[in-house]
């Protein structure tokens, strides 16, 4: 009766929230630059009789067409037919003078894709310069005609960047259907977005070079030929793209490549092998994308000045070295006439390669985060006098949920500074590491985009969320957006952090013999964030784009299953813990009925979920990946079921007078505690020991130029062997287990290291378990020394300073007891996380881009 109290009064919520007055601002996305209303009523049919002055009768013909298409999406409208006149300026005097009248000089503005539309009893006119920009001025009356807009206006209207980007990511997962990337391109279109592009690694199939494209996920030269005339139909472009030097390791980990690698994640730009193969791959990747540019990526080459070219890259430098191949892809993408694009990032960390490069590359310029400045990522470009486009971002990486409020604030904070700083572009980011995402969810940050890509002005930002519901979904509530930001309050709670995936990638049982900590410390607050996101989200209403809605009520669906999952799993440890003590065989018979029905449960919710993501994932994309989102799913599912059975079993043994099992022979050897350990690590090694079985005596690597605090992927030395430092995260609540890291090694050491910012000095008392000698160091000087034979956590000082504190911790595994380690700090310390870097008391959150 509670929740069902609880959930009416939500819905009333929701519905009175929805009776609000709307603004008044037009309902157009995105908005125009110029706009005169009229209270003169106007009746604004879908079916339309064309009328042209000066186009040629192809173009009318495509225009025609894409509103011939509108139409027949539009039946609800059955308003009696009217005319049109499509104008191209110039083409006759006595419309250029009624454009004079209403536009007076911001004619001169609308360039090559601005228009004018003008709608009152007297005329219905469309004028633009270009075909372009009489499509865009159609957009817009889609647009008004669908929100039954019904009073005269005059607008003038233009673009404020030239170049309006969504960039896709389709090589971390998802690789959409050729279908999907046409819809992309129809509604992309309608919000005035002029080019398309992807992040690609090895999802393309060269005729030169065919066996590296995955089999069931890939676009082939006819493919993207296909779509870059169906984009043209649309007036968009497809930008090529190829990644060509970092970010190789996908290609490199095939046996006839491996040859290439400068290591395994670079391709090596003096190996002949690789610069033709470049050259032979970029080149048909040009021929086939339509857009006059071509992006050959090279951000994040983390292995740079590390690999077999070393000697030489010390010897003429890493920015010389960076910058000579970029001048060999820029040789190759200008012989098939194209213009080269980058990502800036390199050439930020080292500006000398900024003065190295052609004086016509294009630097696209990237940051995700909500910054007060973006000075950093603009000033070397115009400093210099360089073309640059900013690159906001949409970021589902590593999320269960793309971010949208960091993207609303990025892409707003990025573009306005990007403006007003001579950007030629908004190249907005859609990313997608991890792997399992459907693009259904992006759309309402596409939308943020288009409309300041288009009209940077903050103006009408007040009604934006309104004209979203109109433009995406033809709804007059909000309930979608109200849902959305509702789920984004997760972002701050201890559980569900920067909507970080690894909630839903925590292990709900321990693997057999192990065991699991499970905090659920923040699920109270999760569960009324997400009760009040699912109102909203099922009093959301519309009529097109219905699989946005759909994508949103998976994701608060998910959230509230793996919460719900935690909880349960809390619930059956306490009971089986009571049927263990409980003499009473109808109590523990009870107890144990009651966990069983609770297991069964969960797994039938698993399915229904995993069926429904499983064939969203098939309407948008291919096959590839689809299994590798389908594990976790069936991983809980599976052990739910084993869990139900051994449940089952624990209860015939009741009824046959006998003791039910120990609870780890059930795999509920779980620890259900609310206190903060640490999860996420770098760790490096195994290394050997040596002959006294000592722990090595380096800090962070034996050879002096890497002995230092290291970053993802950085090398280690130890006796004349290489090692990688690896991000490293428990699935066990906290269980630091290097064991499984490492395969089960014996009589080696590991290491595992994390930051810790403090906003001023603290001594902190830390915790740590570990089963065999270790030590642990705080900013190199070492503060414990443990043998690992206590049988619970031992107590250490953490002299921490303000600022960034270095923690490193090594353990040594000589004996078969578990390579296992857990860390947390003192309970009064309010602590977040982000990776391997956390922060102690933070003033106000801050939420990571990456």
């Amino acid at each position: 009766m509670r929740t069902i109290s609880r959930n009416f009064l939500l819905l009333i919520i929701v519905l009175f929230a929805g009776a609000n007055c709307w603004s008044n601002d037009l309902p157009v996305l995105p908005y125009p630059q110029q706009v005169s209303l009229s209270p003169q009523a106007i009746s604004f049919p879908a079916s339309l009789r064309f009328q042209n002055q000066g186009l040629d009768q192809a173009a009318a013909e495509r225009l025609k067409e894409n509103w011939n298409k509108f139409v027949a999406e539009e039946k609800s409208n059955k308003l009696p037919q009217a005319d049109i006149t499509l104008a191209l300026i110039g083409k006759n005097k006595r419309t250029d003078s009624l454009l004079q009248a209403e536009a007076g000089d911001q004619l001169d503005k609308i360039g090559k894709e601005g228009y004018v539309l003008l709608v009152n009893k007297k005329q219905r006119l469309i004028a633009a310069n270009t075909e372009t920009g009489l499509f865009y001025g159609l957009q817009t009356l889609k647009q008004l005609t669908r929100s039954k807009w019904n009073t005269a206006l005059s607008i003038t209207d233009w673009p404020s960047f030239e170049h309006r980007v969504i960039y896709d990511d389709i090589s971390r997962g998802p690789i959409p259907t050729v279908d999907y990337i046409k819809k992309q391109i129809e509604r992309m279109a309608e919000l005035k977005i002029n080019y398309l592009s992807f992040y690609i690694e090895h999802v393309v199939q060269p005729l030169s070079h065919p066996d590296f494209a995955p089999a069931n996920g890939k676009l082939t030269i006819p493919q993207i030929k296909e779509l870059s005339a169906y984009a043209a139909r649309y007036q968009m472009q497809l930008i090529g793209s190829f990644q060509s030097f970092g970010h190789f390791e996908k290609i490199l980990a095939l046996p006839q490549y491996k040859s290439m690698g400068e290591t395994s994640t670079l391709i090596s730009p003096l190996d002949p092998k690789a610069r033709k193969f470049l050259a032979d791959v970029i080149g048909e990747l040009c021929d086939a994308f339509s857009a006059p540019y071509f992006n050959v990526n090279c951000d994040e080459t983390f292995d740079l000045g590390k690999g077999r070219s070393k000697p030489y890259i010390d010897s003429i430098g890493q920015a010389r070295f960076y910058a000579d191949h970029l001048k060999f892809l820029y040789d190759v993408v200008k012989s098939h006439g194209k213009r080269m694009m980058m990502w800036g990032d390199i050439a930020l960390q080292h500006e000398e390669v900024l003065d190295m490069l052609p004086k016509d590359v294009i630097y696209l310029t990237w940051e995700y985060g909500d910054k007060k400045s973006f000075d950093p990522w603009i000033k070397p470009f115009t400093e210099r006098g360089l073309e640059f486009m900013v690159c906001p971002g949409i970021l589902n990486s590593y999320r269960m949920f793309p971010d949208m409020a960091m993207a609303k604030a990025n892409i707003k904070g990025f573009l306005e500074q990007g403006k007003l700083n001579g950007s030629t572009g908004a190249f907005t980011t859609i990313w997608d590491d991890g792997g399992t995402y459907l693009f259904a969810g992006d759309w309402y940050g596409v939308y943020v985009a288009a409309e300041k890509s288009w009209n940077v002005s903050a103006s009408y930002e007040n009604s934006f969320d309104q004209r979203f519901s109109l433009a995406a979904y033809n709804s007059k509530d909000d309930n979608y957006v109200k849902a959305l930001f509702k789920l984004m309050e997760l972002r701050g709670l201890e559980l569900t952090y920067n909507l970080n995936d690894q909630l839903w990638y925590q292990k709900i049982l321990p693997d057999s013999g192990k065991q699991l900590i499970l905090n659920n410390s923040s699920t109270a607050k999760a569960t009324e964030i997400l009760n009040a996101a699912t109102a909203y989200v099922n009093a959301a209403k519309g009529s097109r784009n219905l699989s946005d809605i759909d994508a949103l009520k998976y994701a608060i669906g998910q959230y509230k299953l793996i919460i719900d999952t935690r909880v349960a799993i809390a619930d059956i440890v306490k009971k089986y813990a009571e049927a263990a003590i409980s003499a009473n065989a109808d109590k523990i018979k009870g107890l144990l009925q009651e966990s069983i029905d609770a297991a069964n449960t969960l797994q039938k919710r698993y399915a229904a979920h995993a069926e429904w993501f499983r064939k969203s994932w098939l309407s948008e994309n291919q096959l590839y990946w689809l299994d590798k989102t389908m594990e976790p799913y069936n991983k809980k599912r599976n052990d739910l079921l084993q869990l139900q059975q051994q449940l089952t079993a624990a209860r015939a043994e009741i009824a046959n007078h006998h003791a039910i099992p120990p609870a780890s022979a059930l795999r509920l050897n779980i620890t259900v505690s609310d206190r903060f350990y640490f999860k996420n690590w770098m760790v490096g090694g195994p290394f050997p020991l040596a002959d006294k079985s000592e722990l090595p005596g380096f800090l962070y690597s034996s050879n002096k130029e890497y002995d230092k605090p290291p970053s993802p992927g950085d090398f280690t030395h130890y006796l004349g062997k290489t090692y990688r430092w690896q991000k490293y995260s428990s699935t066990e609540g906290g269980i630091i287990d290097l064991d499984a890291n490492y395969k089960n090694p014996v009589s080696v050491s590991g290491y595992a290291y994390c930051l810790i910012n403090a906003e001023k000095a603290v001594n902190a008392n830390a915790f740590i378990t570990v089963n065999d000698e270790a030590e642990v160091y705080c900013n190199g000087v070492k503060v414990f020394s443990g043998t690992g034979r206590s049988s619970g956590e031992e107590q250490l000082n953490l002299p921490l300073k303000g600022g960034v504190n270095h923690v490193l911790v090594k353990i040594r595994k000589q004996n078969d007891r578990p390579w296992t380690f857990t860390f947390r700090l003192q309970d009064d310390l309010a602590i977040t996380n982000h990776k391997h870097k956390y922060t102690l008391n933070a003033k106000d959150q801050t939420f990571e881009a990456d």
